[in-house]
């Protein structure tokens, strides 16, 4: 189940290297990496799964007070974005009666580079006669949350961002208020960390300075990204997790209605959600972000003598149709080529015999802005591995081949958003695992590149093979990771919220609520409780990023 793209919901069983594959569903498109997986987005819905999507947090305020950083409180404001109590507060209580308050909130350790960008939203009690102040800090010391002992301290956190209101003249602002901090000055690529530090001298219940702060939708977005925020995998709810997403025929038949059943993933478990009929049996599901918007859009792909993208934009929540490709193309390949946060969509077209392959694009933006862009690349029997490799936030041009000798190899041509550039030396070729390796592209490293992954049968189990983009080690023979049987079907993903891709599969059962999600918290290297979705004749839609 966790290979091949199907059709329809009546395939049959098809068979790759001995494994066999079922595809109940087509294999929906996504965005395979595209974009800078290390990007963060934080809404703050339940503030207590933070430390397993790797924030960590720290009072060094003197005397230590009753708090820290707490769920906010809808009574004192509302959140900026969300439900209302969805952003996270601080306040005098951090500290003693009288006291130096050092409270922070550090952001999950990620590869920094110049031009990254830092997006938060904050704000004080209306009219706040006790100054608050908040700043933002920066440590080039890898995973380190290294902020010393005392209130005055920074430890590693030795960069000073933001200031707001340091000589507490009462500007902190008392509505909802958009900062943005770029990065520059890096040396390079730098492993660290962002953070927050509410910090107030002479505050506490009885100090001249402090009262409560919030902070809410927090992104942080990789040079190169474009639109501003990484585009999400599967994530309808904008807030940076893989959600738990199946579609069911239940029109019934060949070509039945299709619904999608959505359950937003909140601490690792399905809650809220939603139900949407949309797309036939016989399409192809292509969610992604089409609209800029962070939010993946329900979409479907149906083939014809004229094919058509079906798309509900989650921005505006309205229907669109876009008329692209031809029954016999791949619209797998769906993703941002051009950079700009939006998904464009794309087909790849085999070649036949000895034709040349060719992948196809509409250009959301860029010097070919609304043009079909058309790249020559791959040919007959090649297996298309779309995702963003060389990490410049557009989706580059990559194929899996048939090495010889039982080998595989990748062959990466980068994408431009624009005209095709042949620069000589600059395409890769990567021997990596078995041509008939099943390829689940993501970036499981977090560097913000797809990396080379596959998986394979072996004894009933899935194996899993990731070659980091970090360190290039991996040959695609000596598994990663063993888990799943050859039975579920591939759900890579980011369910943790750490930016980097979790190994996951979801396990259909005949018996009612015995269908589950089983992922590998990247965060923890654990195993994430079961989560049961979904039902025995379901497809999940994170498999979309399966080839």
């Amino acid at each position: 189940m966790f290979g091949l793209m199907g059709k329809s919901f009546s395939n049959p069983r098809i068979v790759r290297a001995a494994i066999c594959l079922v595809i109940a569903f087509v294999v929906s498109a996504g965005l395979a990496g595209a974009v800078s997986a290390q990007a963060i987005t934080e809404g703050f819905e339940d503030v207590t799964t933070l430390e397993a999507a790797g924030w960590f947090i720290r009072n060094n305020s003197s005397p230590l007070g009753s708090t820290d950083w707490f769920q906010g409180n809808p009574d004192v404001f509302e959140a900026q974005a969300g439900p209302t109590d969805s952003y996270i507060g601080a306040n005098y209580n951090a500290t003693g009666d009288v006291g130096t308050i050092s409270d922070w909130l550090m952001m999950p350790n990620r590869t920094l580079n110049n031009g990254d960008v830092l997006q938060f939203w904050t704000r004080t009690v209306e009219g706040d006669p006790f100054p608050d102040r908040l700043q933002v800090r920066l440590s080039l010391n890898g995973a380190s949350t290294n902020v010393g002992t005392t209130a005055t301290s920074v430890g590693d956190f030795t960069t000073l961002l933001l200031d707001i209101d340091p000589t507490y003249q009462g500007i902190y602002p008392d509505v909802f208020t958009l900062y943005t901090i770029t990065l520059s000055g890096l040396p390079g690529p730098t492993s660290g960390r962002l953070a927050f530090r509410y910090f107030v001298e002479n505050g506490g219940f009885h100090g001249t300075y402090s009262d409560y702060i919030g902070i809410d939708t927090v992104s942080y977005t990789p040079a190169g990204s474009g639109g501003g925020m990484t585009q999400h995998y599967l994530d309808f709810n904008g807030d940076g997790r893989t959600d738990f997403d199946v579609v069911r025929n239940t029109g019934g038949g060949t070509n039945g209605q299709v619904t999608w059943y959505q359950g937003f993933n909140i601490g690792g478990q399905p809650a809220g959600g939603s139900a949407q009929d949309f797309g036939l049996a016989g399409d192809t599901f292509v969610p992604a972000d089409y609209d800029g918007d962070h939010i993946t859009d329900i979409a479907v792909w149906r083939p014809g003598d004229l094919a058509y993208y079906y798309i509900i934009d989650s921005s505006t929540m309205t229907f669109r149709f876009v008329q692209f490709g031809t029954t016999l193309d791949d619209p797998s390949v769906v993703g941002d080529y051009t950079g700009d946060g939006h998904a464009d969509p794309a087909v790849y077209r085999e070649g036949t015999g000895s034709a040349a392959s060719f992948w196809y694009y509409l250009a959301s933006s860029g010097p070919l802005a609304g043009q079909v862009v058309a790249t020559q690349f791959g040919q007959s029997g090649d297996i298309p591995a779309p995702g963003d490799y060389t990490g410049d936030g557009k989706n580059d041009f990559v194929v899996q081949r048939d090495g010889g000798n039982g080998y595989g190899v990748f062959y990466i041509h980068r994408g431009t958003g624009g005209p095709d550039v042949q620069v000589p030396g600059e395409d890769q070729a990567v021997q990596f695992g078995a041509p008939t390796d099943v390829i689940v592209p993501g970036d499981y490293d977090g560097d913000g590149k797809t990396d080379i992954a596959t998986v394979r049968g072996g004894n009933g189990q899935i194996l899993w093979n990731i070659r980091p983009s970090t360190t290039g080690v991996g040959n695609g023979f000596s598994p990663t990771y063993i888990w799943g049987l050859i039975s579920d079907f591939i759900v890579q993903g980011d369910y943790d919220g750490d930016g980097r891709t979790d190994v996951a599969v979801w396990r259909p059962s005949p018996n009612p609520g015995e269908s589950n999600y089983y992922i590998i918290s990247s965060a923890t290297g654990s195993p994430m409780p079961a989560v049961q979705w979904g039902q025995n004749d379901d497809y999940p839609t994170a498999n979309y990023n399966t080839h």
